[in-house]
């Protein structure tokens, strides 16, 4: 395709030399070819803690890296410093490109060119060895034409992206030890599968390296990697400005271990040493006294006592949710003060709207300038929560505008600030499908539905069917292109299992036998997760299942046993028992879901918990339900297997069900439902981004008309 942009600062409007050679290098003038341009990207700290700084990055197949950094006021000292910090970042860039047998020749040799230039007008000093001193466009543009060797194919260049772009920082910290291939056979698909997904995709890269100065909203299905972005941006925007105070929220207790160790890891990788925690913040949402959380730091700060959980569920209006009432209690103080530079939430369908007034005060800036980044999980409401636009979310302002609104904040330069993330890295198409139709309802009695074709595809679907009214025979279908990682199932180890017991010792004997067949397969006991989704008999499944394992020497993390500790979620040698509740957020290679058969199909909430609980396996799942009452769930999972990657079903009357709204302004819409089906066109022709760029310049493939 046509130089992808992507804008890493969001300051380039006070150097209007670096706005000029923005327009210079997009335009076909310039580069003409395939590419990415990066504004304020990459960024290296060496191991004295000096930031190195590249103004703009070019990668071309043709050209390779091109660093350029503008010097506005030419001086010799200047140029020098210049020239030295680019070295360093070239320095860098070489040393990560190494290591990949991709981009190595003989005798440490890399394929990828790297030319660092110092852009600066008008200056006519010494030259510098090892950089290229350019004093105008025009001399620019005569270098870059001179700049060119072997391209590099479509494989080489993606590699050389992925590097430049911190793909890499994903990579298994440790790898999975496997000493009998032949007898470890689950170990060996999962190991595989691990190399698969280790390392982000290009639209989530280029999410998490977008800065636009002002608030946006990413938007997934579970497992699509809302989560890694998130922890991608605060690591960055700390490398960035150390001094600057970040915050991080969530509402699942158990994820803050994750969010942690991701941001550890980017900051390790795109600098040097652990992150400063007085200047990270990563906060649950509420908090208590031996953990710190946004409401109640935000109290502290304020000079106000926080409310417990239990005097805010008793001061709320009937329905009204314990946190909105504390989080607003606290607003209309008039105490709360900007504190955040950036303001980073996950898991947002679970908050109310009162925090997110809560952390719309708490940020710094006017407020189309607010650095707030929301993460929405879509189709994954577990306690009944729609999905609300901005501006119902952080309500009116004293002006009566909106104090969030996504169209007024939209920079000009930049295509959108909502953005969709289609793909889902985390689980098998199968298994999500299966999530999916048993989520809906689709072969019972369905209790949601998508409103139309343009939202299925948000989510990564095809609506094969001609129309979407009531009484019409539906088909979708989940492409491979948007479930891209695959699961090599073993013989003996299907893919997912739902089975029908007669009692509560039965499916506690069965799951424990499952499990102890994949620790024998080559699988960890932290691979593994249970859940029991029967919330009134949670505790006694965990405690039976834990003595069933227990009494063959796997040792457990119940997560549940005691309320007052908060246990990270995994722990190794452990397999992890818990709750639909708190497993959300996080996964595993098996998870066994216990106590399906008192699960109300009828209702949002029970079909959302199923759903959730599905969908927390990257792997293996188990499905277990007692008696008659599990039959009808059990002929649904067995339907959906059956049909799966399709769903077929006779679409409901929408207006007796609650519809999952929407919320995706329409010119947003059509640029995903584009990108989709070039990506989609590329797959199933076997195309280049080259050949779609000369479909829609009018050329065939000899370049002529």
């Amino acid at each position: 395709m046509a130089l992808d942009f992507i804008p890493a600062r969001f300051d380039r409007h006070k150097a209007p030399a670096i706005d000029s050679l923005i327009n210079l290098l997009r335009s076909d003038a310039a580069t003409g070819e395939n590419g990415v341009l990066y504004y304020g990207w990459p960024n290296y700290t060496d191991y004295e803690a000096v930031r190195h700084r590249v103004d703009l990055a070019l990668l071309t197949p043709e050209n390779g890296v091109v660093f350029i950094r503008v010097v506005a006021t030419p001086n010799e000292r200047n140029i020098s410093e210049a020239s030295e910090s680019l070295s360093q970042v070239a320095a860098w860039a070489i040393s990560q490109m190494i290591k990949s047998p991709l981009l190595r020749l003989p005798k440490r040799q890399l394929k990828v060119p790297i030319t660092p230039i110092v852009f600066a007008p008008g200056y006519e000093g010494l030259s510098v060895d090892g950089v290229e001193v350019v004093q105008s466009e025009k001399s620019l543009l005569s270098l870059l034409s001179t700049l060119v060797f072997n391209a590099l194919s479509d494989p080489e260049f993606d590699e050389a992206r992925s590097i430049l772009e911190g793909a890499k920082a994903l990579v298994r910290a440790n790898r999975r030890t496997i000493n009998d291939p032949t007898r470890q056979t689950a170990a060996v698909a999962l190991a595989k599968l691990e190399e698969e997904i280790a390392s982000f995709d290009q639209k989530q890269r280029r999410v998490a390296l977008t800065i636009l100065g002002g608030p946006h909203r990413i938007r997934g299905l579970a497992g699509s990697g809302k989560t890694v972005i998130l922890a991608m941006k605060a690591a960055l925007a700390h490398l960035d400005d150390p001094e600057a105070q970040i915050l991080v929220t969530y509402y699942t207790r158990s994820l803050r271990d994750q969010l942690t160790r991701l941001i550890t890891r980017f900051h390790r990788h795109f600098g040097e040493g652990d992150p400063d925690w007085k200047r990270i913040h990563v906060h649950h949402s509420w908090g208590r006294k031996d953990l710190s959380g946004v409401y109640r730091e935000a109290c502290l700060r304020s000079d106000m006592a926080p409310l417990s959980l239990s005097a805010a569920s008793a001061s709320a209006r009937q329905g009204q949710n314990a946190l909105d009432f504390a989080c607003r209690s606290l607003i209309e103080t008039g105490r709360v003060k900007p504190f955040y530079d950036l303001v980073l939430i996950d898991e947002g369908q679970d908050f109310p709207d009162g925090f997110y007034e809560l952390c719309f005060y708490i940020t710094k800036g006017q407020r189309d300038e607010k650095q707030i980044v929301w993460a929405y999980d879509e189709l994954q409401n577990v306690f009944d929560v729609k999905v609300r636009s901005p501006e119902d979310l952080f309500g009116t302002d004293s002006d009566g505008q909106p104090r969030i609104s996504l169209k007024r904040s939209l920079p000009n330069s930049a295509d959108t600030n909502d953005f969709v993330l289609s793909k889902c890295y985390r689980n098998q198409r199968s298994v999500l499908v299966l999530a999916h139709a048993t989520g809906f309802g689709v072969y019972g009695e369905p209790v949601q539905m998508l409103e139309d074709r343009e939202h299925w595809a948000d989510v990564g679907y095809e609506v094969r069917s001609p129309r979407m009214k009531t009484g019409d025979e539906i088909d979708v279908v989940r492409p491979e292109l948007n479930s891209p990682t695959s699961l090599k199932a073993p013989e003996g180890y299907p893919l997912v299992q739902a089975q029908q017991c007669l009692s509560m010792d039965e499916e506690v004997e069965y799951c424990a036998t499952e499990i102890l067949r994949f620790i024998e397969g080559g699988l960890q006991p932290e691979d593994i997760m249970a859940i029991a989704i029967d919330d009134r008999r949670a505790q006694k499944y965990l405690s039976m299942l834990a003595e069933a394992l227990a009494n063959n020497g796997v040792k457990s993390n119940n997560i549940i046993a005691d309320r007052f500790s908060e246990p990270p979620f995994t722990i190794p040698e452990r397999v992890t028992l818990t709750t639909v509740y708190r497993a959300k957020g996080n996964e595993a290679a098996v998870v066994a879901v216990l106590g399906c058969d008192v699960v109300p199909l009828d209702t949002r909430n029970g079909r959302n918990r199923l759903f959730t609980a599905f969908s927390r396996t990257k792997g293996w799942l188990r499905i277990t339900g007692m008696g008659e009452s599990f039959g009808p769930l059990k002929r649904e999972i067995d339907t959906a297997q059956k049909l799966s990657p399709h769903m077929k079903f006779k679409m409901p009357d929408l207006q007796k069900i609650e519809t999952i709204q929407r919320d995706l302004s329409e010119r947003d819409s059509k640029i995903q439902r584009l990108q989709a089906a070039i990506e989609r066109i590329k797959e199933e022709n076997g195309l280049s981004d080259e050949d779609i760029e000369l479909v829609l310049r009018g050329k065939k493939n000899n370049g002529r008309r």
